[in-house]
């Protein structure tokens, strides 16, 4: 919700400026009214970084006519509530106008100042009302999340370094994909949470899939029905459909062997599946031991199994550093947003937490609580950091 003092926002777009400033002188006492001469520059206006909570065109405009106007008007404004002036009094027609630009209220010119206010007054309860909505179910959803990924770095701590390594990975290859990817923060979601399911597993072959160790044939159909496992739990949660659906296709080859068998495949799979599918074995393959360089060159050696253009975008992005420096820290100094470049065992060493884990407040409570055990916690801690973060923190002698 976006208001200019007491008074909310509102567009008005027409191809007579007279018309404008009368509407204007009209309108003015009880809201905040800008105006745009024709199409282009309604379009134009709704860039501002100050956004309307309702935007009024006229229907009959030269080159672009109204419906069009609040059909793009939607594509740059979504939030926005739209309104339409029209002469039309064609019932088929005025469907059509409607649903094309999902127009909330109609009128009928001539428009006496009362039913334009009034008309007004309830296009702005229904934008605060539907921006109030939204941000409820964000923050629930955002809640609902990090519940899930705080249980899993207590229950699982190398489940959720592995959660976090694969995270960072992705995020470098879809930050090197020319196109723009649409509802980026869903297949992000779907790589940071696709290993949620660890946590139906015994720990004994939690711990073997930590380290690489060989898994028997009935470990293996734990560790193969762990998509669906994940996806179950993430489809509980409002809004994360394409997220549940990624992650039960993660399993899947780009060539469209593999689960689930639904003849599904190539670009035909949610770039999620695509995405977890090649971070998930890169990294399995460092755990394994072998190079950064190896692994990337084993990963686009496997023909049909992954994206080839993740493929060919993986070998730099595995290889770029962004600047990270690794240095010692003692168990005191070490803070959120640090990542464990070596794994955190206690003084007779016992493996606590694997290397790449990335340390959060749960981590940190962790470590403190094994601290307080006899058997302590070795230090000093090996940490990998950012540039800009060791600008800001001075380093540990």
């Amino acid at each position: 919700m976006t208001v200019s003092g007491n008074r909310p926002r509102v567009l008005l777009v027409d191809d007579e400026a007279n018309l404008l400033d009368g509407m204007r002188r009209q309108l003015r006492r009880e809201f905040d009214v800008e105006t745009a001469v024709g199409a282009a520059k309604g379009l134009f206006a709704l860039r501002q970084p100050e956004p309307f909570e309702v935007i009024v065109s006229d229907f009959l405009m030269p080159g672009i006519n109204g419906a069009e106007f609040l059909a793009a008007a939607r594509k740059v404004a979504p939030d926005t509530t739209r309104m339409l002036l029209t002469g039309h009094t064609d019932l088929e027609d005025a469907a059509a106008t409607v649903n094309r630009g999902q127009v909330f209220r109609m009128l009928l010119k001539p428009v006496d100042t009362e039913t334009m206010s009034a008309a007004l007054r309830d296009c702005v309860a229904q934008h605060r009302l539907l921006v109030a909505e939204r941000e409820l179910l964000e923050q629930t959803l955002n809640g609902s999340v990090k519940a899930l990924t705080d249980v899993l770095a207590l229950a699982s701590p190398d489940a959720f370094g592995r959660a976090n390594r694969m995270s960072r990975l992705a995020a470098r290859i879809l930050d090197a994909l020319e196109e723009e990817i649409p509802d980026r923060w869903a297949v992000e979601l779907a790589v940071m949470m696709s290993q949620i399911g660890i946590v139906s597993l015994p720990p004994a072959v939690a711990e073997k899939l930590a380290v690489g160790g060989e898994l028997t044939p009935a470990e293996q159909a734990m560790v193969d029905a762990l998509p669906t496992v994940a996806g179950q739990l993430v489809s509980a949660i409002p809004r994360l459909a394409p997220v549940a659906e990624a992650i039960r296709y993660s399993r899947k080859n780009f060539d469209g062997s593999g689960q689930p068998e639904d003849g599904v495949a190539g670009a035909a799979i949610p770039l999620g599946a695509r995405l977890i599918r090649i971070v998930e074995d890169y990294d399995r393959l460092l755990i394994e031991g072998v190079t950064p360089a190896v692994a990337a060159a084993t990963v686009d050696s496997r023909s049909g199994t992954y994206d080839p253009t993740l493929s060919a975008v993986l070998r730099t992005a595995a290889a770029a550093t962004g600047g990270e420096t690794v240095r010692a820290v003692s168990l005191q100094d070490l803070r959120p947003g640090m990542v464990l470049a070596a794994p955190v065992t206690s003084r007779s060493h016992v493996r606590l937490v694997s290397a790449g884990q990335e340390v959060t407040v749960g981590l940190l409570t962790r470590l403190h609580n094994f601290a307080a055990l006899e058997d302590g916690v070795a230090e000093p801690v090996v940490v990998t950091e950012t540039a800009a973060a060791l600008a800001n923190e001075p380093s540990v002698s």
